[in-house]
């Protein structure tokens, strides 16, 4: 309380000293406190400002326009502009309104100087501007060293919109629901919540697959239990998943596989912030955020009752959708030569990827996503007896869904061509047509005639003669 006090004494000293003027009003624009500046440079009485609302100063003719504190709170952002006054005199006036966490305007600060100053205003504005720049270039630099720090490799604007709104709701506690393919990363946004949150000090981050408990011991996983609650439990008793991650995070992947009646229970600990052990009598008051995650469709889980609505909209506040690998091509470079680069020190080998290997990982569709390249780069560092990774290294599932891919690109490309080309010209010539995009597409991909054929499955001969036929090499 001293420590309050001592603080409030100094911020009103400043204020009463400070030479610009300076007015605080609330959120209905009535004035609180005004110091002797602003009576200096405007003429004005303190009775014109203190209990009264600013706008009465312009409907009294006081004020020539309407009051730049009035703007800002309306406007909800900093507003510069010049006031003339009935006393004679004309100043500059910026309203900075004070928000609180629901954006709403609780407070409106206004700077009053005199209008000769303008020079000076307009050279601190540059100068703030520039430090705003300076501020802004240091927090992407931080919360790059952050993702390093934390395994997290991202390079399209997709992903790195992800993470932007991964920080920005990780300062609150609420409820976030994970929304992504199998394999996309979910877990990692969810760790990253929890990490750059204030729970990260106090509690755990506790990760559970609802899909790989028991039905039969789901109840007692959650909600822990007491000694002898049932045969076998432990003698000590047991505590659940929200005891354990009291004052934490408790991340629920998979949350699509809760059975209907542990979802009840789950709105229960939701609304009521405590649970009840198996065999106990009293409940235990929980503190716990609540992250989640599914790779399904749970708005149509609701409307065929298989996920309960009024749970879905509780876990539903904000929801974060991770996009897959193959609509994020810029990632796979990053995440292959991040991942060979640690299988490698892991290892104790230097494996590297050939340009045509690297040429046909960027062209496949990644099903698996994160989680198939991961798992794809660790049996190439340990498989491959060669310090260079080759396409003939890669799976033949691999080889066949990129060709596959290739295909289809091309006959998706002629669709509408081969409608308007059907009555001009004969099946040879639109067949040779497409030939020649197939082979242009794989050649584009490979880079090299041998690795076409490899691909087509086709003699490297083949290739070479139908290059020449189509006129993609000189003879």
């Amino acid at each position: 309380m001293e420590t309050l006090k001592r603080r409030y004494k100094e911020l009103n000293s400043a204020l009463e000293n400070s030479f610009d003027g300076v007015m605080i009003t609330n959120s209905k624009g009535i004035g609180l406190k005004v110091n002797p500046a602003i009576l200096r440079l405007t003429a004005l009485k303190e009775d014109h400002f203190v209990g009264k609302k600013i706008n009465d100063l312009t409907e009294k003719g006081i004020f020539e326009y309407e009051p730049i504190t009035i703007r800002a709170l309306r406007e909800k952002r900093i507003v510069t502009g010049v006031q003339k006054i009935n006393t004679g005199r004309a100043v500059t006036v910026t309203g900075v309104p004070v928000l609180d966490d629901h954006e709403k305007v609780v407070r409106v600060i206004t700077n009053v100087r005199d209008l000769l100053e303008l020079d000076q205003l307009k050279e601190d504005m540059r100068k703030s501007q520039e430090l705003l720049v300076r501020y802004q270039t240091e927090l992407a630099a931080l919360r790059f060293e952050l993702m390093k720090s934390q395994q997290i490799v991202a390079q399209s604007e997709e992903m790195l919109g992800v993470l932007e709104a991964a920080f920005h709701v990780a300062g609150s506690d609420v409820s976030v629901l994970i929304l992504g393919e199998s394999g996309v990363g979910k877990d990692i946004i969810a760790r990253l919540i929890h990490n750059n949150s204030s729970r990260q000090q106090k509690g755990s981050f506790i990760k559970v697959n609802c899909g790989a408990i028991p039905r039969e011991l789901m109840e007692s996983e959650f909600f822990g239990y007491e000694r002898g609650a049932f045969t076998g439990a432990r003698r000590e008793g047991k505590r659940g998943f929200f005891e354990l991650a009291h004052e934490g995070t408790l991340f629920l992947d998979e949350i699509a596989d809760l059975p209907l009646n542990l979802q009840v229970k789950l709105l229960r600990v939701l609304e009521d912030r405590e649970i009840m052990r198996l065999g106990g009598e009293k409940p235990v008051k929980v503190d716990v955020r609540i992250v989640t995650a599914t790779n399904k469709d749970l708005a149509v889980m609701v409307a065929d009752g298989s996920f309960r609505d009024a749970l879905f909209y509780r876990l539903n506040v904000v929801p974060v959708t991770v996009p897959p690998l193959r609509e994020r091509p810029e990632d796979i470079s990053a995440l292959l030569a991040h991942y060979l680069a640690r299988f490698n020190e892991k290892y104790k080998v230097d494996k590297s990827f050939s340009r045509e290997a690297l040429q046909l990982l960027l062209g496949y569709s990644w099903p698996g996503n994160v989680r198939e390249l991961i798992n794809l780069v660790e049996r190439l560092v340990i498989t491959t007896r060669f310090r260079v990774i080759l396409p003939e290294h890669l799976p033949e599932s691999m080889l066949l869904s990129i060709k596959e891919n290739i295909f289809s690109a091309a006959l998706l490309l002629e669709h509408d061509y081969l409608w308007e080309q059907l009555h001009s010209k004969s099946m040879k010539e639109i067949l040779d047509e497409i030939e020649k995009k197939i082979i242009l597409l794989a050649y584009r991909e490979c880079r090299s005639s041998r690795k076409v054929g490899e691909l087509l499955g086709i003699s490297h001969a083949t290739v070479i003669n139908k290059l020449r036929k189509h006129g993609l090499i000189n003879e």
